[in-house]
């Protein structure tokens, strides 16, 4: 009898998201999910063996995200995202970042770009995506090194390790799911500097009052809506938001938002169907 059972398909790149908003709620065991031409992303699931209605409500998931033919198979017990691994390339990203998916087989960056080895793994932000791509293109037009910088849902650590090699003052990685914050420190330990985020296990409601210069915020629409009353109490006076994770045809919705939070948009970005916001505090909080 197998140990595994995977569950391969590919996806329109732009539901990303909402793929790992809908598997959040299913017994998976992991999450792959590469880039491929055509806007499209191949994904791979794994559940454990005998579990049928969860491999059901993978397969519906799958379908409701308009997926390609969903192939299913079994697996002996094994390293069973190895081979998938193996295959990944490393990548530029903006003008100053190469993000390696091979941390103990490291491909030198070329010339005047940072390194970021981020393994692919259950957490997402692997750097693939549009959403953390904008980020890290808004941070490299940053002198980071006065900033004090916040990164919410963190996930693999990826945007947090960012800011801290671009030699920010304070970086603070945090998120509310203990084993996103588990990978982020160990994303942290595998670069080839003394990286030094401070990762936090726990809400927004954990921090206090700390005074952000910048803070990172790539989630879709729906789940960082609430927290913008604890942004803008977190955020310094003159700091500034970057909200990602946002579909070019939600800006209207997303500056409506953030006005009725005490806050304004000041400028967008635009990548692949998604946009990043730049926000500052604006008047007194509602």
């Amino acid at each position: 009898m197998s140990d595994y059972i995977e569950i391969r398909t590919n996806l329109p790149e732009a539901t990303e998201d909402q793929l790992a908003e809908a598997l959040t709620a299913l017994a998976v065991l992991g999450v792959q999910v590469a880039p491929q031409d055509g806007g499209r992303i191949d994904v791979a699931v794994w559940v454990r063996a005998g579990d049928e209605a969860v491999v059901e409500s993978i397969e519906s998931v799958l379908r409701n995200l308009d997926s390609d033919a969903v192939r299913i198979r079994e697996q002996p017990e094994k390293d069973w995202s190895a081979e998938w691994r193996q295959g990944l390339s490393a990548f530029k990203v903006g003008r100053r970042w190469w993000i390696d998916p091979h941390p103990e087989l490291s491909t030198a960056a070329p010339n005047g770009r940072f390194r970021l080895a981020v393994e692919p793994c259950a957490a997402f932000g692997s750097g693939t995506h549009e959403s953390t791509q904008l980020v890290l293109m808004e941070l490299e037009e940053r002198d980071c090194r006065t900033l004090r910088i916040l990164d919410i849902g963190t996930g693999s650590g990826v945007l947090a390790i960012a800011a801290d090699r671009l030699g920010s003052e304070l970086v603070v990685a945090l998120d509310t799911d203990p084993l996103a914050a588990w990978e982020a420190r160990t994303t942290g330990r595998r670069q080839s500097w003394s990286c030094r985020p401070l990762v936090i296990a726990g809400g927004v409601d954990c921090l206090g009052e700390v005074g952000f210069d910048l803070v990172l915020c790539n989630m879709i629409v729906s789940n960082f809506s609430p927290l913008l009353g604890d942004i803008r109490r977190l955020l310094a006076a003159d700091g500034t938001v970057i909200l990602s994770g946002i579909l070019d045809t939600e800006a209207d919705e997303v500056e409506r938002i953030l006005g009725g939070r005490g806050m304004a948009a000041v400028g967008t970005r635009e990548l692949g169907g998604w946009i990043s916001v730049l926000a500052v505090r604006s008047g007194a909080a509602p």
